[in-house]
């Protein structure tokens, strides 16, 4: 094999059993094939205890996709008479020679730039939509899709991701479950229902590097400038790089990196960071969150949504400082979830808060006209909305401030007019209270400085 072959295969994943599972880039899929019906390894294979009456002849017949494929699990099985084999007999047979029934995901929540192509055709996604295999599902910059799987396992695929449904079947033998998801840019997050006591059941994440194959955990997988990235938030998963033959366990808050070059390195998780002052309303039509600096901690990724299982994500960004700012962010009671980003590309464990938003939003403005001062407000929101207006002398050196000049409350939407206002510097701001559903919040702004020059 070349060193590019090598370099493609980085990584493979065992599942508890003892399955090993590998991942090959899409290039390689013909020459994959050929090689599960040569020499399969064992996360191609099933295994099946022959029944009174079966022999590899009626194997071939009733659940092989070619009869003629019987050789080849003779072979495998080392079978000298293929019409004598014990009852009770267990055979290993290629997954790539059993028929199968296909399956279907179906999405339960959709954003934004989404794209689905399936059987040749470009369709238009949306909740209750079925996603067969084949599917290549990709979001944009502002795309988010979750979709269930047959079994209950969902998988959430953030802005900027490129999947295929490589494989979604029922294996017609066994009953078992056979799950294959390729990802081919970007980072996929699954909740994986557990796969009951069926050892041929199984359900893998690939990358063009990697390969991640779990019994029912959480966990997150990703690829992105030649590099493969698993992070483990719930559940145990092992890890080996089939370029230099490491091999590694990777449990709760464990990632594992592999390199362009096959090697396989493992790090914690970075801890879960806070933002500052959780528990603010959100009231200014742009929703602003603070992150506060954790050590080790190059980004932060954060996410906004209505459910707390996070499969209706309504924004999300990234940023490499702990500030975020969003538009268009509807009233109710939301959830926010944050993770830091480390060095080394792994996205950590993540924290998830509850927040209240309330656009009560409001503007204000001030002009000069002759003698007169003009001071105006607005802004956005819903239900009775009234205003206040505060304006008095600037704080001096000791902080002291005078008696407000002006400190008028339920005022209408509009503004004042204060003529004559003596020379001075003043301070001056526009605060709102607004009630709805039985709801009330109260938004002021920053004060503003205000001179009024003596007339020369």
């Amino acid at each position: 094999m070349s060193r590019s072959a090598l370099a493609r295969t980085a990584m493979c994943c065992v599942l508890p059993l003892g399955i090993a599972l590998c991942g090959l880039e899409p290039a390689l899929a013909k020459s994959a094939r050929v090689k599960a019906i040569v020499s399969p390894g064992p996360q191609d294979m099933i295994e099946y205890g022959l029944r009174k009456g079966e022999s590899l002849f009626t194997l071939a017949q009733q659940s092989l996709s070619r009869p003629e494929n019987y050789r080849v699990v003779q072979r495998i099985n080392r079978i000298v008479d293929p019409k004598r084999i014990p009852v009770g007999t267990v055979l290993r047979i290629p997954v790539e020679l059993l028929r199968a029934e296909p399956l279907a995901a179906r999405i339960v929540a959709v954003r934004g730039d989404v794209a689905v192509q399936q059987a040749g055709q470009r369709i238009t996604p949306q909740v209750g939509s079925e996603l067969v295999p084949g599917a290549l599902i990709e979001t944009g910059a502002d795309g988010f899709v979750t979709m269930e799987l047959p079994n209950g396992s969902r998988t959430s695929m953030p802005t900027r991701t490129r999947l295929r449904i490589a494989r979604l079947h029922r294996i017609t033998l066994t009953g078992s479950i056979d799950y294959d998801l390729a990802v081919d840019g970007g980072k996929v997050e699954t909740s994986a229902s557990p796969l009951g006591a069926d050892r041929n059941n199984r359900f893998r994440i690939r990358t063009p590097r990697a390969l991640t194959a779990v019994r029912g955990t959480r966990f997150r997988v990703g690829f992105g400038q030649d590099t493969s990235l698993a992070e483990v938030l719930e559940g145990t998963v092992a890890a080996s790089s089939t370029a230099t033959g490491v091999e590694t366990s990777l449990t709760d808050g464990i990632g594992a990196v592999v390199s362009p070059n096959g090697d396989l390195g493992t790090e914690r998780l970075l801890a879960a960071p806070d933002l500052v002052q959780p528990g603010r309303v959100q009231t200014d039509p742009i929703v602003q969150l603070t992150v506060t600096p954790l050590a080790g901690a190059r980004g932060y990724r954060l996410q906004i949504a209505e459910d707390a299982g996070f499969t209706k994500v309504l924004a999300e960004q990234q940023a490499d400082t702990g500030t975020f700012a969003f538009t268009d962010i509807p009233n109710g009671s939301l959830f926010v979830r944050l993770s830091a980003l480390a060095s080394s590309g792994l996205e950590g464990m993540p924290q998830t808060f509850s927040m209240r938003r309330v656009l009560a939003g409001v503007t204000a403005a001030a002009q000069a006209d002759a003698d007169t001062m003009r001071f105006s407000w607005g802004g956005d929101g819903e239900g009775r909305r009234t205003y206040s207006f505060q304006l008095g002398p600037m704080p001096d050196a000791a902080g002291n401030t005078g008696a407000w000049l002006i400190n008028e409350a339920g005022l209408a939407t509009g503004g004042v007019r204060l003529r004559a206002l003596p020379a001075g510097v003043y301070r001056w701001r526009v605060g709102l209270r607004q009630e709805a559903g039985g709801e009330v919040v109260e938004n002021w702004l920053p004060f503003e400085k205000l001179t009024v020059a003596a007339p020369e």
